[in-house]
């Protein structure tokens, strides 16, 4: 009784900033996605995990509003995702693809400078916007390439690139689709611990990753997506004292720890 107590204390001082409501979605007659629901509060980092084929790049789409989904809906700060605005929309959730073309025809800095367009009221940008460009692509690391072409870029600067215009964009829900895709190591460990300050300042952060344990190192929380449904949505404290979960993806994964204690998924 005290849990759920707790529990709903915390939710009515912390609401849904995003809501997915018995999302349905199918592909050449075939159910991708049949029932998924859950939500995601201001502060979360949010791993959805599941094996391929499983819908978790055309969730995240539906979720962006990329695609209409067969049935349930999608609500944005308790209002129906499909009542927004195009522009109020791109205000309140940013995207980071899997895959985005790499002929773009435009310098970083001017890709970034794209995540400002849904806040400007002119034609030009305004010293706010360059200063929101600077300091997003000094956060991702690539304040440096902000001259380059992005057709010149490797796969991780062009990562790191995407990555600082969703940060220039300022929004309350942040969507990433595999975002360590490219990144060595280093920059893996930063672009999550990028999403673990967005989190601190408020922002809804939901990546896909099929990284298991920098989900469990940075994630607040694993969401699984196996069968079209949501097979497990636990804490990551819960996630990391019982390894049951790791069977939606191979049988050949097992709970272990580092030599430091620190909970570590190992295979055999």
């Amino acid at each position: 009784m005290g849990l759920d107590a707790a529990e709903r204390f915390n939710r009515a001082m912390n609401p849904s900033l995003l809501r997915v409501e018995h999302v349905a979605w199918s592909a050449g007659g075939n159910d991708v996605l049949v029932d998924v629901t859950f939500d995601v509060r201001g502060g979360e980092v949010v791993a959805i995990m599941g094996r391929n084929g499983a819908g978790k790049s055309t969730l995240l789409d539906i979720i962006a509003g990329l695609r209409r989904p067969r049935s349930g809906s999608v609500v944005l700060d308790n209002r129906r995702a499909d009542s927004w605005g195009s522009r109020e929309r791109a205000r309140f959730v940013s995207h980071l693809p899997q895959v985005v073309r790499s002929d773009l025809p435009f310098v970083a800095h001017e890709l970034v400078l794209m995540g400002r367009y849904p806040h400007t009221d002119r034609w030009f940008e305004s010293d706010e916007d360059r200063r929101m460009v600077e300091e997003a692509m000094r956060r991702a690391h690539c304040w440096e390439l902000r001259g380059r072409l992005v057709q010149t870029l490797s796969g991780g600067e062009r990562q790191r690139v995407l990555l600082a215009a969703c940060l220039a964009q300022a929004s309350q829900v942040l969507l990433l689709d595999e975002p360590s895709t490219h990144l060595d190591i280093d920059q893996q460990l930063h672009c999550f611990s990028v999403l673990q300050e967005e989190s601190r300042r408020g922002v809804a952060c939901v990546a896909v990753t099929h990284d298991v344990n920098l989900a469990l190192t940075f994630a607040t929380r694993l969401i699984v997506i196996a069968g079209g449904r949501v097979a497990v949505d636990m804490p990551v404290e819960e996630a990391t004292a019982s390894g049951h979960w790791l069977s939606h993806f191979s049988d050949r994964l097992v709970l272990a720890a580092t030599p430091g204690g620190r909970p570590w998924v190992a295979y055999s």
